[in-house]
């Protein structure tokens, strides 16, 4: 069973080594890496090259600027495995991971979802998942329970896929937008089967690095708007309502975009005018109404959305204050 494990690399020179050293060293030797140098300009082409010259496993596409969506695709094209791995260039993962995924993959299943890391230069912060070890008949099964406990992660570089579904879904990620991984994963998990959660922690995600797309504020984080658009079509043509779904699309938009503005940018002014443009927008709206009527949910989110529905400053003093405070006492 071959791994073909895809790695767009933009300008990521400071860290790439230390991703490919955790790729080429994996224990389980059956794998094709895939790079894709999409139009770097440090020397980060130059590293891809020196570890091809000592790993043939390891294929280099080469490809002038189109962004994160297009350095995937393209690395899908040419794939060759059983399963998809993205990883992201700046990140790294434990040398034993194909090795774990494999003695799962080999019972026949659509996707193994696992542990992460979250690091940066000062200290890391282990995310696990509550419902762990468990086998799911469908996709959506997972996902639907995944919301339902605050596990789901809309990453891709968290998830092992099987080619020939996505193949026989056509899924592509979407270019020319940013958060561009919940739409594939949402895609791909509605329409699979066998679903395993594993306990390890195989992946270790750098977050806050200069220039990291999780740690700038600018005009194409409205993006958000499209996937949360694509979703809500594709639900009403299946005529699938689920108060889940609600609080899925609530949630990320609020923890991708909104909650992490307010709280490194509480004064920028360009900050609260893209979080107000998302508030405002009809389908988010919708969503984020729905939330008011939801039984059981935590006090937090209603008022939240309450908030930033009818008082927007009270709103974003609630949400810096719930931040700085859950800081203090962590």
């Amino acid at each position: 069973m071959k791994i073909s494990i895809i790695i767009p690399v933009y300008n990521v020179e400071n860290y790439l080594a230390e991703c490919l050293n955790s790729v080429v060293n994996q224990t389980y030797r059956d794998i094709e890496i895939i790079i894709v140098n999409d139009g770097s300009t440090d020397n980060s082409f130059s590293i891809i090259q020196q570890y091809q010259l000592h790993d043939e496993r390891i294929k280099i596409i080469n490809q002038e600027n189109q962004g994160l969506s297009a350095a995937r695709n393209a690395g899908m094209k040419v794939a060759s495995g059983d399963y998809l791995w993205f990883i992201d260039s700046d990140d790294y993962v434990a040398i034993n991971a194909c090795e774990e995924f494999v003695k799962h993959l080999c019972t026949g299943c659509d996707l193994v979802v696992f542990n992460r890391c979250l690091f940066d230069d000062q200290e890391k912060e282990i995310v696990t998942f509550n419902d762990v070890n468990k086998i799911y008949n469908s996709g959506r099964a997972y996902l639907l329970n995944a919301v339902k406990y605050r596990d789901f992660a809309a990453p891709v570089c968290f998830k092992i896929f099987r080619r020939n579904l996505i193949q026989t879904l056509q899924l592509r990620f979407t270019k020319d937008i940013v958060y561009e991984d919940l739409l594939f994963s949402f895609e791909y998990l509605y329409n699979s089967n066998k679903v395993i959660v594993l306990d390890d922690n195989l992946y270790f995600y750098r977050h806050h690095r200069n220039g990291n797309i999780t740690s700038t504020i600018k005009d194409k984080d409205r993006d958000v708007l499209y996937t949360v658009g694509a979703i809500d079509r594709y639900l009403l043509q299946r005529g699938d309502r689920n108060d889940l779904y609600d609080i899925m699309l609530f949630t990320w938009v609020y923890n991708s975009i909104i909650i992490k503005y307010i709280c490194i940018a509480p004064f920028s002014c360009k900050a609260h005018r893209i979080i107000r443009d998302i508030l405002e927008d009809s389908v988010f709206h919708k969503y984020v109404s729905n939330i008011l009527t939801i039984n059981n949910m935590p006090f937090r989110y209603k008022c939240s959305a309450w908030l930033s529905l009818n008082c927007y400053p009270l709103f974003v003093l609630f949400i810096y204050s719930y931040f700085k405070l859950t800081r203090i006492f962590k």
